[in-house]
């Protein structure tokens, strides 16, 4: 047990990752914020001329029109994301949660399972890129199976009307998981007496999910709710390897848009903005996730 005299020499330990959080964190969290009002190219800020709001009058009232459409089109796909995910990734989660209470098995499934959070992003998502190449396995099984019809000549992440589909399912690969995890430590942790209790008093399966399994998994619910919606509106590395916001912008989110107006177009104000609204738009779905299950916050 520490004495009075080296009760202090844990916080010394903490110093290098405060220091490193001040001069690097947050003086970058606080450069962007300033960085939003100008107009600098990146090369010296010297030469950066103060807009005030203009960065985002022009996409967000469309003062520049074609910023605007892409910044709306980004903003879309992430909300297609974030739907798309949420509403599979939950209820088969659940189940899949449902079916590995009552398995055996149950330790082996759940490391199974569980292997895609381990597994490096960036590599996976270039195994997920050659599955849907021309001559990937995408198509190759849908040619073996004789549904033609399924297949896309130029690849999934080829054509513009295909390509959002393919991240999308990376998506729900990737969130599944960590999901699935959740609701089977919630379950597992409720009183197996409530459902004895229950079942005494005449209700069926259906109502005891009703009313004692989904009230109790809720906060589960909302957590996984949000960290998809955190996830998908962060989108940027599995978009970039597999797609790169293309083809002809088909599936380009808000990470993209950033990175190529920042890194390819040299307007690191209008790139800030976006990010910023990029961080109010996620808190303000996060806040809506928390009123929607009635949680104070």
């Amino acid at each position: 047990m520490a004495t009075s005299k080296n009760k202090w020499v844990p916080y010394l330990f903490l110093i290098p990752g405060i220091l490193l959080f001040l001069g690097v964190g947050l003086y970058s969290v606080g450069f962007s914020i300033v960085l939003s009002f100008y107009n600098w190219s990146g090369i010296d800020f010297s030469t950066a001329r103060f807009e005030g709001l203009r960065n985002f009058r022009r996409f967000l009232l469309g003062d520049d029109p074609i910023v605007t459409q892409n910044f709306y089109h980004a903003v879309l796909h992430n909300a297609e994301i974030a739907v798309v995910q949420i509403v599979v990734v939950v209820p088969v989660a659940l189940v899949l949660a449902f079916v590995l209470q009552n398995t055996k098995l149950a330790s082996l499934y759940r490391t199974v399972y569980f292997l895609p959070m381990i597994v490096s992003g960036v590599a996976m998502f270039y195994v997920w890129k050659g599955l849907f190449e021309p001559s990937g396995a995408y198509n190759s099984l849908f040619h073996w199976l004789g549904l033609n019809f399924l297949t896309v000549p130029n690849g999934m992440l080829g054509s513009s009307s295909t390509s959002l589909i393919g991240i999308i399912l990376t998506f729900i690969w990737g969130g599944l998981p960590g999901t699935l995890i959740l609701y089977y430590a919630g379950l597992t942790s409720i009183d197996s007496s409530l459902y004895e209790a229950a079942s005494v008093d005449g209700a069926t399966k259906a109502q005891q999910i009703w009313k004692i399994t989904w009230p109790l998994v809720k906060p589960i619910t909302l957590i996984a709710v949000v960290q998809m919606l955190n996830g998908s509106f962060q989108a940027f590395e599995n978009v970039y390897i597999m797609t790169g916001g293309g083809p002809a912008g088909s599936s380009e989110v808000i990470g993209t848009l950033v990175y190529r107006t920042a890194f390819l177009n040299n307007d690191y104000g209008l790139a800030s903005a976006i990010g910023w609204v990029s961080f109010a738009i996620t808190g303000a779905l996060a806040i809506f996730s928390f009123r929607s299950f009635k949680i104070d916050i």
